[in-house]
């Protein structure tokens, strides 16, 4: 059993005066069953919040989470799954999150977008159940996994809930894996993070995080948290080969729960023109004069 948490720090540039954003947290366990990841999935879940329902409302602050079980079988192996299965108007599919294949080129060696995804099947719908890998993928919730197809790379979007158009910020997003094998350089699960308002297609990542290692069959937890709802997007990379890859089906990445603060919708600022900017400087500035002045009287 494996945990660890730290804080790593990011900063922003603003114009005056020159502010640091509160580095993300990291939340980050791994072991061979879901108890050994269990403390650190609910010390996550306790910092976004209290779960909220499935509903297509707005809530200030809490959680919504995704285990998959809502899905039916007619959208699980071996059909395909449609990434916008929780961006919907209704209970309980409401949950304001979607799936898409990545927009990024920059992959690098051996990784390809994916081309779309599968939920794993129930036993009680007589098809084999974890993609048939029941040995290579391990489960913290029973009892249906999450993977992409036709690739490892595929994006994460964050829209309001209540309108499903308007995008959204989110405070973290945390993801349970199975079955990684590779850490650092040649890990089988990164995760990139983009704050609202960036392209996940060219922009660089706000942070990168890293899910530590499992072993095969085994659970890693990856969870990073803001300090504001902040977070619009994400681009998971799963492994190097998908769950149908007919060779190497068997070293496939795939997920389990993914648990996200509630996503809030983003309304865009009112620019500031440059003049007032200047003169609200210069207001201020006087202001610490005359202060200044005032108590050199006294």
């Amino acid at each position: 059993m494996f945990f660890t948490r730290f804080s790593a720090m990011v900063g922003t540039l603003v114009l005056v005066p020159c502010l640091a954003t509160a580095a993300p947290v990291v939340f980050s366990a791994s072991g061979p069953d879901a108890a050994s990841i269990q403390a650190e999935v609910d010390e996550f879940r306790d910092a976004l919040g209290a779960l909220n329902p499935n509903e297509p409302e707005n809530f200030e602050g809490g959680r919504r989470q995704i285990n998959w079980d809502a899905a039916p079988d007619a959208i699980s192996d071996p059909n395909a799954f449609p990434g916008d299965f929780f961006n919907f108007n209704s209970a309980p599919r409401a949950r304001g999150i979607e799936f898409r294949p990545t927009e990024r080129e920059d992959l690098g060696p051996d990784r390809e977008s994916a081309e779309g995804f599968q939920l794993s099947s129930t036993e009680a719908s007589g098809e084999p159940i974890r993609f048939g890998l029941e040995e290579s993928l391990g489960i913290f919730s029973p009892e249906r996994l999450f993977a992409p197809i036709g690739g490892t790379v595929f994006d994460v979007f964050f829209f309001d809930p209540s309108d499903q158009t308007t995008p959204a910020g989110s405070l973290g997003l945390g993801i349970v894996f199975t079955n990684v094998k590779k850490t650092e350089s040649g890990t089988d699960a990164k995760v990139d993070f983009f704050k609202v308002g960036q392209d996940v297609a060219t922009d660089t990542p706000e942070f990168t995080a890293f899910a530590p290692e499992s072993g095969p069959g085994g659970l890693s937890f990856l969870g990073v948290l803001f300090e504001e709802p902040v977070l619009g997007a994400a681009t998971v990379s799963a492994g190097f080969h998908s769950i149908d890859d007919s060779y190497f089906g068997s070293q496939a990445v795939a997920m389990d729960d993914f648990i996200f603060g509630e996503p809030i919708p983003q309304v865009a600022p009112v620019p500031v023109p440059a003049s007032a900017v200047l003169l609200g400087s210069a207001l201020l500035g006087g202001g610490a004069v005359a202060r200044s002045r005032r108590r050199k009287k006294a």
